[in-house]
């Protein structure tokens, strides 16, 4: 009996017609009524729970799959299509399919479009024909339905994942959370690199999906180790959860028994879905897929190292124009092994990764991302202190991690009712987050023989004055050096595993960049500890003048220098005086750069310029092989440059401690930290550490004839100096009052200008004594001594 339709296409009020109508169509032995539908029910792949929404599918697809009880008893699978659409076989398929994964498995599939109807068997596929009675034979057909072959399920998952995207597309993306899902923890799991409930959206995310959209197949994700590629990944799987185009397919590249991605996605499936599947199936499962209309298949590989030919082999065949559009592959990997990746063998040339890929770059997090970091960190109860935006450290992702896991891990922070104030400059922080996050002996073994290498080029006058101005920016090594310390294959497993990049500089030198420039900082800073006592006890003059170049002679100089120090204190109970005080002594020295004088300079990104200075003041700047003139401010004729300035920037660090020194002739240790303060704070300069982001090096000061560059309290705690004070002032409370009226003696605009700024970050402290203090300092001391200086603003 065919069913009359009165509506010209699918909709969903009219499904509930075309299911009764069709009910007396294939069913007319059973009364009427008798039979419930469920237009929505759900199974499992594994322990992936999948759902069918078949009023969705039908408004869709013209087709609906519904699923038919008889009492308590399942008893089909309807595959409904719309009246005028032909029967085919894949309607068979997909029917039997789902009846097939479902449990209780229902006997029947019942396939019909209103006109025509099909009633197969679920056990065998056949088209059922009942010899006796149809109740009699019905009962038959439950008890042979029960006993699922594990073919019978094979079969129904390849179909089912293979033909309808409502199928695989939920069972990838499960599959795909799961996946991530073992890669989270707490804050205090540094192993495991994704933070529940914390991701800083990033511009790489945003540039892949770009790329994805429109259509390209392959994506190179790259960066330095732990900027936060795999975050990107992890964004982007975020982004698409769900979105119609694309459907986002997380593997980990060295996880798994599988040695190449076909092996992978077949290891990782058969565990996940229960879909046992081989290497050679998987493919083809892609290939079909790859040319099948609906949402694209994404998958989006972590970690791939230059080690694994295999991979590549198979992202070469998965990019080649055997397959279709609709696989497409994102790959997070180094940068170092993105190079490698893009070129062929001799590397001369385009691999054919390198003529396929779009390559996105991730750095350290922009302006833009870590206002959005500051913000979702306000959510967490915490924030960064007014300066933090100038601080190189702060905008790499896994110092950020490092710095809240600190505080998230202390019992305060469980008081709901307080919130955490993140420095804005880490300075010698940083080691102590580095020694906590690199807990690989073996790793940090090699780095500390690199950082040994490192310290003796660093030494090395007689190097390309380009390299050697490099040096100081990036810790770079020649490859000579580096042999007198390590073995040749301990030089390659570093190379291999992306923590050495090596490169041929323009000077023609063969070095290597270290890619964990914080790890090599604090193998260095040990480094020198040990040498730095020796010297000290030798001549403590001629120790603080070997330190200071060092330190302006390495990245992060005056952070490892400070380190070296301390660990040198921590072996030793103490340091000697004469060291401290031929620091103090040696202030920055303020010269008059003479017309004529020629420099160079090293800025990175750009490569080496050499500068000239002309008698009218204006500079004749050569970089790239092209001439630059720079003319003069008004009034600007004389060039000033301050030289030395690394002992104080030292001190700086320094006097954030507390610490003491035995002075010969006394019983009793003295506390140098209050007077380093005094001397330090106030120096005529903006003492910080030059840095390579023109954006953050550049502060907003204010230059006041005879008293010096000053640092506007509008840009925060920029200089190591203004931290170190408002420690103090923290510290001691009420007691430093004594030593804010010292400071107000000396009429030193630069000191009271970094006093204020740290008062201003105090008065906001939670803790309402400190707050109080702060504010009280500030109007009755600060504030007045400022009458008698030249105004700011």
């Amino acid at each position: 009996m065919a069913v009359k339709k009165t509506t010209k296409g699918p909709t969903e009020a009219n499904l509930e017609a075309e299911i009764h109508g069709a009910l007396r169509l294939a069913f007319p032995w059973l009364p009427e009524g008798s039979i419930q539908h469920q237009t929505t029910f759900s199974f499992s792949f594994g322990k992936k729970r999948i759902t069918i929404d078949g009023a969705k599918n039908f408004v869709a697809q013209a087709r609906a799959d519904i699923l038919l009880n008889w009492g308590q008893k399942p008893l089909a699978v309807l595959e409904l299509k719309r009246e005028g659409l032909a029967l085919d076989l894949d309607d068979d398929a997909q029917g039997l399919s789902y009846a097939r994964v479902l449990h209780p498995r229902p006997p029947l599939v019942a396939v019909t479009n209103g006109k025509d109807v099909r009633i197969l068997e679920t056990h065998t596929g056949d088209e059922w024909c009942p010899e006796g009675p149809h109740e009699e034979a019905f009962a038959g057909l439950i008890r042979s339905a029960s006993h699922a072959a594990t073919r019978d399920l094979k079969v129904a998952i390849d179909t089912l994942m293979g033909s309808n995207p409502a199928i695989w597309a939920q069972a990838i993306r499960q599959t795909s959370e799961q996946n991530l899902a073992e890669l989270s923890g707490d804050w205090n799991e540094p192993l495991r690199p994704f933070v529940p409930g914390f991701l800083i959206p990033r511009k790489a995310t945003q540039a892949a999906l770009h790329e994805l959209r429109g259509g390209k197949k392959l994506i190179l994700i790259e960066g330095p180790p732990l900027i936060g590629k795999s975050n990107v990944l992890r964004e982007l799987s975020q982004e698409t959860k769900d979105a119609d185009d694309l459907v986002i397919f997380f593997i980990e590249a060295d996880t798994g028994t599988g040695t190449d991605v076909f092996q992978q996605l077949a290891d990782t499936l058969s565990q996940a879905l229960n879909w046992p599947v081989t290497r050679e199936e998987v493919r083809g499962w892609l290939l079909r897929l790859s040319n099948s209309s609906g949402p694209a298949l994404v998958l989006a590989v972590d970690g791939i190292g230059l080690s694994q030919d295999d991979f590549r082999q198979g992202i070469d065949d998965l990019t080649s124009k055997a397959f279709g559009p609709s696989v497409r592959l994102v790959l997070a990997l180094d940068d170092t092994v993105a190079e490698r990746l893009v070129l062929n063998s001799t590397g001369r040339k385009a691999s054919a990764i390198g003529r396929r890929a779009s390559r996105v770059s991730v750095g350290s997090l922009g302006n833009q991302e870590f206002g959005t970091a500051c913000r979702i960190l306000e959510d967490l109860r915490i924030g960064i202190m007014k300066g933090g935006q100038s601080s190189e450290e702060l905008h790499l992702p896994w110092v950020l991690r490092a710095v809240v896991s600190s505080i998230v891990s202390q019992p305060q922070y469980a008081d709901e009712k307080l919130a955490a104030a993140i420095p804005p400059l880490l300075g010698i922080d940083l080691i102590g987050h580095v020694r906590d996050r690199f807990g690989d002996i073996e790793l940090r073994r090699l780095y500390r023989a690199a950082a040994k290498a490192v310290i003796e080029d660093a030494q090395d006058q007689r190097r390309p004055i380009s390299l050697i101005l490099e040096s100081i920016a990036v810790y770079v090594v020649r490859r000579q050096t580096l042999r007198k310390f390590l073995e040749h294959t301990e030089i390659e497993y570093l190379i291999k595993r992306g923590y050495l990049r090596p490169a041929l500089h323009e000077s023609g030198t063969d070095i290597l960049v270290a890619r964990l420039p914080e790890l090599l900082a604090s193998e260095a800073a040990d480094v020198l500890a040990l040498e730095l006592m020796g010297r000290a006890q030798t001549d403590a003059n001629e120790a603080a003048d070997w330190l200071s170049d060092v330190a302006g002679s390495l990245p992060l100089g005056d952070i490892v220098a400070t380190q070296a120090l301390l660990d040198a204190a921590m072996r030793h109970g103490t340091l000697p005086f004469d060291l401290i005080t031929t620091m103090i002594n040696s202030p920055p020295k303020r010269e008059t750069v003479r017309p004529g004088t020629k420099v160079a300079m090293h800025v990175p990104g750009a490569g080496i310029m050499d500068v000239t200075f002309q008698e009218d003041g204006s500079l004749e700047v050569y970089a790239g092989g092209r001439r630059h003139v720079i003319s003069p401010e008004q009034g600007e004729e004389e060039h000033t440059t301050y030289t030395d300035f690394h002992s104080w920037l030292i001190l700086s660090h320094l006097a954030g401690r507390r610490f003491v020194l035995e002075v010969e002739g006394n019983d009793r240790p003295s506390r140098v930290d209050p007077a380093i303060l005094l001397e330090v704070g106030s120096c005529p300069i903006v003492l910080r550490r030059p840095g390579a982001d023109p954006d953050m090096d550049s502060v907003l000061t204010h230059d006041v004839p005879e008293h010096g560059s000053i640092v506007c309290h509008e840009a925060g705690i920029i200089e190591p100096i203004t931290l170190s004070i408002l420690r103090f002032l923290s510290s001691e409370g009420e007691k430093a009052e004594e030593w804010v009226e010292e400071a107000v003696r000396r009429k030193s605009l630069p000191l009271l200008a970094r006093i204020d700024i740290a008062l201003r970050q105090l008065s906001g402290s939670a803790h309402a004594q400190k707050a109080k203090f702060a504010r009280r300092v500030s109007k009755d001391l600060i504030r007045p001594a400022f009458s008698s200086l030249p105004r700011l603003h």
